[in-house]
């Protein structure tokens, strides 16, 4: 009898044990739960600090009229260029060319390949413009797949020896497949319209190396066109 009492005691008390070891696990798991929950909301918290860090970086260069991208001048500091070189052009009376370059089948590179290898793309004709170009020329990010250049003191035949020369050294450009390590085809049409053969004010400029680029297109990418008069 002394002996079936003390067994159950035994047992009595492994099972508390039991409970109490089982209980300090739920507490732990329960607080791990929440140490997991902390730690994903801390990483969102993160994540949309550098988003903002981001979008204040990219700010910042639109103020300071640099593309985020490809650290050429924006837009907006292009046209401002282009509207001064058109009035000094007038007023001096030399020959000024604008050059557009519309980057082929960009959007399809970022569908297939992923925007980083499409952002790559626009950095690395970015640096072919830039280094195809004299220093008192102006290349600039126009958006999207476009880039554009006023050319001084460069007519028209000029401009379009200059425009072919960078359609060649886009064409010969090296991206890869980050998965496959094949390259990627790179090409570039072009189109130039220069003052004052085509117009004599800068949106008149632009709209007519506009339409030039919309028909070189059209004809087929890879190409080179000048506007009409």
């Amino acid at each position: 009898m002394k002996a079936h009492l003390t067994q159950m005691l035994q047992s009595f008390h492994g099972t508390s044990r039991h409970r109490q070891v089982e209980g300090q696990l739920r507490k732990m798991q329960g607080q791990i739960v929440q140490l997991e929950r902390g730690i994903k909301e801390k990483e969102r918290e993160i994540d949309r600090l550098r988003h903002q860090l981001s979008n204040s970086d990219a700010r910042l260069q639109e103020l300071m009229g640099t593309d985020v991208l490809t650290n050429l001048p924006n837009r907006h500091v292009f046209k401002e260029h282009l509207t001064h070189s058109m009035k000094r052009a007038l007023r001096l009376g030399y020959s000024l060319s604008l050059m557009l370059i519309d980057i082929d089948h960009l959007r399809d590179i970022n569908l297939r390949y992923g925007h980083e290898v499409g952002d790559e793309v626009l950095i690395e004709v970015g640096k072919i413009l830039k280094s195809s170009v004299r220093e008192i020329d102006m290349p600039a990010r126009w958006g999207g797949e476009e880039l554009v250049t006023v050319l001084h003191e460069t007519d028209a035949d000029g401009a379009m020896v200059v425009a072919e020369r960078v359609r060649r050294r886009i064409s010969m450009l090296e991206v890869k497949d980050p998965k496959t390590g094949k390259p990627i085809k790179i090409t570039a049409t072009l189109a130039v319209a220069s003052y004052p053969q085509h117009s004599n004010d800068p949106q008149g400029l632009l709209e007519a190396a506009c339409e030039a680029l919309i028909e070189a297109k059209d004809k087929g990418c890879n190409n080179v066109l000048t506007a009409t008069t």
